[in-house]
């Protein structure tokens, strides 16, 4: 008796010591994987055709300051990342609920943003630090940066708006499925325009140049060219208690929340998860705006 299960105890240790070792391999490739597909290097089963997906039946509206907005329709969807997916603030991964609204089909540009400045003789755009020629980031056509969350905020109530929720710019940028990007599961030199001259742009681009990149909702430019301020306050644990219906974020001041990533970000910082945060009062070379609209409005 004393040999049989001496016996069966050692055979039972090389099996656990087999299955533990299984394990291990299996998770350093998963890992591994998944590193991959955060840096932008992993990998498409086959190639992306940017060019097949059709916008035609979305909806577009004129906003109050001129501009094209698309509808974005009342529904559920995946917000957030899976547990190794992404980084801590955008876990854990749940489902919410929004009613149906409007959002900027485009970035709001430097010409856009002047008239605001002359109508209600605003504070204009200023970029604190750029090291090259500001004019390469600054013509009218590029993307209003170097506003703040105050200016951002208040460029939207003018024109007859407000910035997004969270929830609300995500949905726009994923769609119902929770894309890790805007077209799809695979990063795109074609799509977006992120840190390098690859894309064809060192700095910022006119918006609307990715055609390729555009969100299922046929939005431009939720990932890179520039991030935008959203009217959310910032929590990295905000996930874990917030609504399932129309999340609002926390009662925080001190910081507020930016999306999307911009000419400066790899494409792992670009993904529609990825969450930035900065005082309300910053502005910067990569912050800009889109606007939304509540469909009452």
């Amino acid at each position: 008796m004393k040999k049989d299960a001496l016996y069966w105890g050692i055979i039972a240790a090389f099996a656990s010591f087999l299955l533990m070792m299984v394990w291990f391999v299996y998770d350093v490739w998963k890992t591994g994987r998944e590193k991959r597909l955060l840096a932008g290097t992993a990998v498409r089963e086959e190639p992306i055709d940017l060019k097949k997906r059709d916008f035609s039946r979305i909806k577009i509206i004129q906003g109050g300051d001129g501009r094209e907005m698309v509808w974005i329709p009342e529904g559920p969807f995946s917000m957030g990342s899976r547990e190794a997916e992404g980084d801590i603030d955008e876990m854990p991964h749940h489902i919410v609920y929004l009613p149906g609204y409007y959002i900027d089909l485009k970035e709001v540009t430097f010409a856009d943003y002047q008239k605001f400045v002359e109508s209600v003789k605003a504070a204009p755009a200023v970029v604190p630090v750029f090291q090259d020629d500001l004019s390469k980031i600054t013509a009218p056509e590029q993307p209003v940066v170097g506003v703040s969350w105050y200016q951002a905020q208040n460029y939207c109530d003018w024109a007859g708006k407000r910035l997004p929720t969270e929830a609300e710019w995500e949905k726009a940028a994923r769609g119902e499925d929770g894309f890790r990007w805007p077209w799809g599961e695979s990063s795109d030199v074609r799509a977006a325009n992120t840190i390098g001259e690859e894309d064809g742009f060192r700095y910022s681009a006119p918006p609307g140049r990715f055609e390729g990149g555009r969100s299922p909702y046929g939005v431009y430019d939720m990932a890179g060219n520039v991030s935008e301020w959203v009217a959310d306050a910032y929590d990295p644990n905000y996930y874990k208690d917030s609504p399932f219906r129309s999340p609002k974020g926390p009662q925080d001041e001190k910081h507020r929340v930016y999306r999307g990533g911009s000419w400066n970000d790899s494409f792992q910082n670009v993904r529609a998860a990825k969450r930035f945060a900065a005082a309300p009062h910053q502005s910067s070379a990569v912050i800009g705006i889109r606007c939304a609209r509540d469909a009452s409005e």
